[in-house]
């Protein structure tokens, strides 16, 4: 019963840590290869996470890079609008600055892969985020 209550303890930490970091090749092997990617500043993307308070979301919509705050308000592109009802994916803003700081590059990657959206600086990637909506801060 001690067995079972722990695996709950660790899958519930992991589902809601909202996200992992992985080595690129870890992510390579896992996700597959990245079809479509956008390249962001790094420094760009820190001045977003400290503008956000604990989770940041992201998404390639339409060959462009979308990045919301913790109210679903658009950061990037400047002055665009979204859906309420349009998918996300949901970041911790403290595990993607751990990203850019162990990656330190200049340029950050946000990429589609076949079933996920990896966020890769340097030789690691950022995965394992939660899909906003269905489960969005409140």
């Amino acid at each position: 019963m001690k067995r079972i209550l722990l695996i709950v303890v660790l899958f519930w930490f992991e589902l809601f840590s909202q996200g992992k970091i992985l080595s690129k090749e870890n992510a390579d092997q896992l996700f597959g290869p990245v079809l479509v990617l956008k390249e962001i500043p790094t420094e760009t993307l820190v001045m977003y996470t400290n503008q956000s308070v604990n989770v940041i979301m992201f998404k390639l919509m339409n060959n462009e890079l979308y990045i919301l705050d913790n109210d679903r308000n658009v950061m990037l592109p400047f002055g665009a609008t979204i859906n309420s009802t349009e998918i996300f994916s949901m970041y911790s803003v403290v595990i993607v600055q751990q990203l850019l700081s162990d990656g330190n590059s200049p340029f950050t990657t946000v990429e589609k892969r076949k079933d996920v959206l990896t966020i890769t600086n340097g030789e690691f990637t950022l995965e394992y985020s939660i899909l906003c909506p269905p489960l969005c801060p409140d």
